[in-house]
């Protein structure tokens, strides 16, 4: 993050590519679009035209209208992510507040006010390749493609010569590569939110979202000759952390032309984030000291994330049986960022260069399988955010790091709930498979392919609610 400003002459460094930082942004700017309620969730989080769910006001603000009482809501889950690690979590908190008579037939029926805590995106990963014989090491592309920093550290360490030359001692198919990939943090967003009913056949609302962010990635890279009278080893580690908050604005409609059919739609601004990253680079050999780099410690920057639109249909068969299709656009070409008021022009022409305008769908029903029991499913699909890195691109990345760029995601939920009088609960659980490709170092040199990765998650997620 830091070199790109250095290009500019904010900061002494040089090198980076906004390429890279295009990865990072959208681990910021991605959300998980079923996560919330056990019930959002269960049903793909098709609510934007149905409403009446503490989750689904993150998309439609106007699902505030459809409430008739009071409600309290929280909801805890379990993540596990593709290596089998399980991690607790929060994904909502919601207190809503009801006003108005319900005897009114025409013009201001109801309305509610609704204070909503929504965990946006889990993230948690743990990609790890260990011993893989390749024929080559990539000491050999340093003088071509290294960045400054890496190339001067391979100097440090002996690692190439003063021309260039790898000294690493390999040879054909004598190189053992292993590399790791952790990645861990949350993205969070509460809520204020007002909806109206009019005349029971349209609903508006409007939210304020501040979001937080906590992120933490660990790339770790090592080669090693073979056993021999002549072992070698080097490694090199890439850690970055970020945190911010940032703020958004909602606003949204359904309209029900009849009891059967609601129709919704609704726009969300991009989120306006602030930032503070930090990044620090290490390397190693068998009998040198570490060498590292931390690029003059904590950074402060902006980033402004898409904005998005989002539109849906709900079919209500009386108290029995309810379906919903929602459709959700997102433009990351559009991310940006600066620092100092200062707009960054390469930053934005690589964002439309290499970002993806994507689309989301959404497909969930409930049935009332008995007397306050409910059996729910749904499915969604993601298209990637981005286009697969071209060579020219992906040497300008700094700092030798290991780089995923994300495909297309895939949801498959369930659930079932029981409603009473007053007291509700809600279980459910989402599967997610989501296609990556992973470029194992960056720079990338001529002798590497991506590796082709499917990371299956799961959550199991559980509401417990009064309406009053």
């Amino acid at each position: 993050m830091k070199k790109l400003l250095m290009t500019i002459g904010i900061a002494a460094i040089s090198g980076m590519s906004f390429a890279q930082n295009n990865l990072d942004a959208l681990s910021f700017s991605r959300t998980n679009p079923v996560l919330g309620t056990a019930r959002y969730s269960g049903m793909a989080g098709a609510f934007n035209a149905l409403g009446g769910n503490p989750s689904a006001i993150k998309d439609n603000p106007a699902a505030l209208g459809v409430y008739r009482s009071m409600d309290l809501t929280f909801t805890p889950s379990l993540y596990i992510n593709n290596d089998g690690e399980v991690k607790a979590a929060l994904d909502n908190f919601a207190f809503v507040l009801n006003f108005g008579s319900k005897k009114n037939k025409h013009g201001y029926v109801t309305s509610s006010l609704g204070i909503n805590y929504n965990r946006l995106n889990n993230i948690s990963r743990y990609t790890r390749c260990r011993g893989e014989r390749i024929p080559f090491s990539v000491t050999d592309d340093f003088y071509d493609f290294a960045p400054d920093n890496i190339y001067e550290f391979a100097q440090d360490l002996q690692l190439i010569d003063g021309e260039g030359v790898s000294n690493f001692a390999g040879g054909v198919n004598d190189v053992v590569r292993s590399y790791t990939l952790m990645e861990k943090g949350h993205v969070g967003q509460w809520d204020i939110a007002y909806g109206l009913n009019i005349s029971n056949t349209l609903y508006v609302g409007a939210a304020f979202g501040f979001t937080t962010l906590d992120y933490k990635q660990t790339a770790m890279y090592d080669e090693e000759t073979l056993p021999t009278d002549f072992y070698e080893h080097w490694s090199l580690d890439n850690i970055y952390e970020a945190e911010g908050h940032g703020f958004n604005f909602r606003f949204g409609a359904i309209c029900r032309p009849i009891d059967e059919i609601r129709i919704g739609a609704s726009f969300e601004t991009p989120t306006y984030y602030d930032i503070v990253d930090y990044q620090r680079v290490e390397m190693s050999t068998e009998n040198r000291p570490t060498v590292f780099d931390d690029f003059g410690g904590d950074f402060s920057y902006a980033l402004r994330t898409p904005l998005k639109f989002k539109t849906g249909v709900g079919f209500v068969i009386g108290k029995k049986a309810m379906i919903g299709l929602d459709y959700q656009y997102e433009n990351f070409k559009k991310i940006r960022m600066k620092v100092k008021d200062i707009n960054i022009e390469s930053e934005a022409d690589l964002a439309e260069e290499q970002m993806n305008k994507t689309h989301t769908v959404k497909l969930g029903a409930e049935v009332q399988v008995a007397d306050g029991f409910f059996l729910r499913a749904g499915t969604a699909i993601s298209s990637s955010p981005m286009k697969n890195y071209d060579r020219d691109i992906a040497e300008c990345t700094s700092n030798f790091r290991i780089i995923t760029i994300p495909q297309n995601s895939f949801y498959v939920t369930g659930g079932a709930g029981y409603k009473g009088e007053h007291f509700y609960c809600d279980l459910a659980y989402v599967f997610q498979n989501q296609k990556d490709f992973l470029y194992p170092n960056m720079p990338l040199s001529p002798k590497d392919d991506p590796v082709e990765e499917n990371l299956k998650t799961r959550n199991i997620i559980a509401s417990f609610g009064w309406r009053f």
